[in-house]
């Protein structure tokens, strides 16, 4: 079975040659790593080429430089294209892999072919004095006890539970769902929730990376700006129309069509809410939707920036 990796790097210099020497010294080895860099202003390329000449690399590791800036979404999307292995392992510029991941999560994969995309858990830590910090209830489902979870769809879990960087998938689950992303969307948010739909989403219960927590995490920043919230919502809404059309296309069952549904219902009341000001959509989406809220925090803070503009 082939083992690859895609990196998408972006003024990563600070942490990249950490994070890439814990990618070499896997105890299971890797057929190829593959990294897309987004036009870095900084010399994150140069280090990355040194890294790959040091050990002699140039077979197996390869670095392309963006024409122009794709934005993460496209740029990760862009790397997991150009790998072509059976599996292909997401990473992330800035973390530290535990020296078993590939190996842990490989086995898995390999003793459950049902596993379309398998998601891990991490432990966090702190490289500067701002850094964001991961809430309690992230960390609560973690077990750390090497078990292995199969997810349904379900309104609960609809919105992505575990990191990206954590994640593995299938070449074969990915040939198939590729055709139903659409520019900028996250790659991670992408695979579960497609995976979600063809049922096989899975989560091992295991440490296999070291999250680095500082002020530029990507995945943590805050969606208190209306533009940034509104964007947000639509490329949430164009999401769920698409894992709808999968689960049609896949003859999936009425429950998690409806599900779908009404996941697109809520959306697009939140969206007319904040930028047509229909205030009165809080009614049906605090009596009728609020089961498909990520965080119920969001019905008064979206009310509260509807009416402040």
């Amino acid at each position: 079975m082939k083992l690859s990796v895609a990196i998408a790097t972006y003024n990563g210099a600070d942490y990249i040659e950490e994070q890439l020497d814990s990618v070499l010294k896997q105890t299971r080895a890797l057929d190829e790593v593959i990294i897309c860099d987004d036009c870095s202003k900084d010399n994150t390329v140069a280090i990355v080429e040194a890294f790959i000449c040091k050990h002699n690399l140039q077979s197996k590791w390869s670095i392309e430089v963006n024409v122009k800036n794709l934005g993460f979404g496209s740029n990760f999307f862009k790397a997991i294209t150009k790998t072509t292995g059976d599996i292909i392992f997401f990473c992330d510029q800035d973390d530290i892999w535990t020296l078993n991941r590939v190996e842990a999560m490989t086995e898995a994969m390999e003793r459950n072919p049902a596993i379309l995309m398998l998601g891990s858990e991490y432990e966090p830590f702190e490289s500067t004095a701002d850094a964001y910090k991961v809430s309690s209830k992230d960390l609560v489902k973690f077990k750390n006890d090497h078990s292995l979870e199969h997810l349904k769809l379900q309104a609960k879990n609809i919105f992505i539970g575990y990191l990206g960087s954590c994640m593995c998938i299938r070449r074969s689950f990915f040939s198939l769902i590729k055709p139903y992303w659409f520019e900028g969307w996250a790659h991670d948010e992408f695979v579960w929730k497609l995976a979600l739909v063809l049922d096989g989403a899975y989560v091992y219960h295991g440490i296999t990376v070291r999250r680095r927590l500082h002020s530029s995490n990507t995945s943590m920043g805050k969606m208190r700006n209306l533009i940034k919230r509104i964007n947000f919502l639509e490329d949430l809404l164009r999401g769920h129309e698409a894992a709808l059309r999968l689960a049609k296309d896949n003859a999936k069952g009425h429950e998690a069509i409806r599900l779908l549904e009404k996941n697109i219902e809520s959306v697009k009341l939140r969206i007319e809410l904040l930028k047509e000001k229909k205030y009165l959509n809080t009614l049906p989406l605090v009596f009728r939707y609020f089961r498909y809220y990520h965080s119920q925090k969001s019905i008064p803070v979206e009310l509260y920036m509807a009416i402040r503009g």
